[in-house]
């Protein structure tokens, strides 16, 4: 073997050793940076709290969500006001709050889960409408702006499981005393998990851009 070919091998030994080491050192980086951010992530956004603490809540907060093209709700629209509706004529809930503006097209949420809720057979009297929310934060935001008016003293915020923790958070946020109920998912169990991560993902970034 010539002088070359000699120190090409010692070279290519060397590189391949260094390599090692980079990947080696690599790794323990990657999980030690995921470590750190998912435990931000948990203290600043809390596990939602879904346990019932009373039998009964004044109202539930309903948040809303983008209606059909057609002005007709969408299938997670319904799942949320079906479960509203459910706790309502269980009596869980004495009152309800439909909030959502116009969200992603002309029609107001708030108002497409009215005429819903009073297709499933909610008494209209016991209805408040909100709809200027375009966010989950304004959904508690403006929702405890009414219960303060209203007097009222308790809640259950009713969304769907992928949206469970953000809601938690501005609900903590506005100092609201809460329990969180999901609704069904209204889609298939891929798309709902894909949602729940878009929605974690987002919200960490608006932590660090300040919107927390």
């Amino acid at each position: 073997m010539g002088e070359r070919s000699k120190i090409r091998k010692t070279r290519t030994i060397r590189e391949g050793l260094m390599g090692k080491q980079d990947v080696n050192w690599l790794w323990p980086a990657v999980a030690a940076f995921c470590l750190v951010h998912f435990t931000i992530f948990s203290l600043e956004f809390r596990w939602p709290q879904t346990r019932w603490r009373r039998p009964v809540y004044d109202c539930a907060v309903v948040c809303g969500y983008p209606a059909e093209a057609d002005g007709s709700p969408s299938r997670i629209l319904k799942t949320r006001v079906e479960r509203a509706a459910e706790l309502w004529k269980a009596g869980r809930v004495r009152f309800l709050i439909l909030s959502g503006g116009a969200v992603g097209n002309e029609f107001v949420e708030a108002e497409v889960m009215k005429a819903y809720a009073k297709d499933l057979g909610v008494d209209p009297e016991v209805i408040r409408v909100e709809c200027q929310a375009v966010s989950t934060y304004h959904n508690l935001k403006y929702a405890s702006e009414i219960m303060k008016k209203e007097g009222w003293k308790d809640c259950a915020v009713v969304t769907n499981r992928w949206h469970l923790r953000k809601a938690d958070h501005y609900a903590r946020k506005f100092g609201l005393e809460h329990v969180m109920c999901p609704a069904a998912d209204g889609e298939s169990r891929r798309k709902a998990v894909w949602r729940w991560i878009c929605t974690n993902v987002h919200m960490y970034v608006n932590y660090y851009r300040g919107y927390s």
